[in-house]
Formats: structure tokens, C-alpha cells, sequence
């Protein structure tokens, strides 16, 4: 059974990229010490495109890929893959990688009152066609002829998945996401349990009789992180590192 540490720091769709760095100065953070906890948990999405098995979204990774292996000497650290960062295993020995089919990850506190947490990123319960697009993605036959196709055409491909992505929006509001997450909490049949998501970078906090459901932001919003407390009651406090600006 896994526990779910008090202290443990969540981050969510940092979308890290050539031009966002954010990400890379909370590690830095980490390592030095400025910042502690016992357990790290990254749900996804960290990178704006990190494929084991396409060879051009290696590079600009690897010094982060080294940090977090580094930083398993102080603290678990645990990768829950997104929909823009998977097969990942053949990157980490340290990092625990949990990919999309082992989803949820499911934790429990082990101290005052007994709390049970799922964690996923939030491309699962979505509807059969985007599950099966999803699923397809990861073929890694499919990703071995795309890695080729890419290096033939001078990453033409991983160039235009990442124009793209600086040029998106990570910070609009989903309409009436309320009703979303309540449908999304079912799916997961907590029964009172906490649910834990990011994709949808929606910011969500619902505490109630039957959902206790939170959405994370994207981190490359406010570059703000979050710290799970356990007294008197669960709660995820937001932080950010010394001198950001909100």
C-alpha cells in the first residue's frame, strides 16, 4: 500500500519548452535545498513533448531527466505520464514512471484519519474514440515510423507539434467545469475518496459530503506548486518559489 507523505509537493502541466523555463528553476530550488519535501508528485504534462521513443524530444530533457534522478537520493519521486509526456520508463531508473494504464495511482495517509487519494493525470474516462486515439499514440511501433519519418524530414514533425504548443493557450476557463468534475469524481468510483487531477488546468477545489475532488492548475501559469496538509484536515496549500511574480 502507498502512503500519501503530509509535505508532498503536486505539480501539474508545466509545459516546460525552450521559452518556459519554470520548471527547471523549481529543481534547481529542490536541489539546493530552498524548498523540501518528502515526496514529489508530477501529474503530467511537465514538458511540452518528451517521447521515449521520438528521439528529437530527448535533448532539450535530458538535464531534467538527470536532475529528478538525482533528486530521488532526498525524496520518491513519482511521474504520472500525460498526454504530451509518455513512455517514459526507459528515461528513469530512480523516478517512479506511472503510466496511463496504471492510472489512477492510488495512495492512502497513514496517520489521524485514515484519507484515500486517487492520482491521474485526466486523460482517462474520457470518451471511446479519444481513448482509443490516446491508446494508439503510445503504439510504439507507430512512434518508431513517426521517430524515422521525423529524422528524415529534419524534425519537421516535432517542430510543428512544438510551434504549436508555445503558441496555445494553457490558461483559459472551461465553462460550467463544475458539472465536469462532479461526472469525472463518479468515474473514478472514489466513494469519498479524494480525487486528483491536472490536465484540464482548471484550478478546482471541491470539499463535500460525497466529493472531495481538486483540479490543478498549470504550473506554468503562476508557477505555483501545491503542499498537501493533513491538520486538522486535508487541504493542498499553494506555493510559489522566492522573488515570482503572481
Amino acid at each position: 500500500m502507498l502512503t500519501l507523505k503530509e509535505g508532498a509537493f503536486f505539480v501539474a502541466d508545466a509545459h516546460e519548452n525552450e521559452d518556459r523555463r519554470g520548471f527547471w528553476n523549481f529543481l534547481q530550488a529542490l536541489e539546493k535545498g530552498e524548498i523540501c519535501t518528502p515526496q514529489l508528485f508530477l501529474m503530467g504534462d511537465i514538458f511540452d513533448l518528451l517521447v521515449g521513443e521520438i528521439s528529437a524530444s530527448h535533448t532539450f530533457a535530458k538535464p531534467y531527466i538527470a536532475l529528478l534522478e538525482n533528486l530521488c537520493e532526498k525524496m520518491e519521486v513519482y511521474y504520472l505520464e500525460g498526454n504530451h509526456d509518455f513512455n517514459l520508463s526507459c528515461f528513469f531508473q530512480k523516478v517512479r514512471v506511472i503510466p496511463l494504464q496504471n492510472q489512477p495511482l492510488i495512495l492512502h495517509t497513514s496517520k489521524g484519519k485514515k484519507e484515500k487519494f486517487f492520482l491521474a493525470h485526466g486523460d482517462i474516462f474520457l470518451n471511446p474514440f479519444l481513448q482509443f486515439l490516446l491508446k494508439s499514440l503510445r503504439n510504439r511501433f507507430l512512434l518508431c515510423f513517426l521517430n524515422v519519418l521525423n529524422f528524415l524530414t529534419f524534425s519537421s514533425i516535432s517542430k510543428q507539434i512544438l510551434a504549436r504548443q508555445k503558441r496555445k493557450n494553457l490558461f483559459y476557463k472551461i465553462e460550467n467545469f463544475k458539472i465536469l468534475a462532479y461526472k469525472r469524481y463518479e468515474k473514478y468510483q472514489a466513494k469519498g475518496a479524494w480525487v486528483i487531477e491536472g490536465h484540464y488546468h482548471q484550478n478546482l477545489f471541491l470539499k463535500e459530503e460525497r466529493v472531495k475532488y481538486f483540479n490543478l492548475p498549470s504550473f506554468a501559469y503562476e508557477r505555483s506548486f501545491f503542499v498537501v496538509k493533513f491538520a486538522p484536515e486535508v487541504k493542498f496549500e499553494k506555493q510559489q518559489l522566492r522573488g515570482q511574480n503572481v
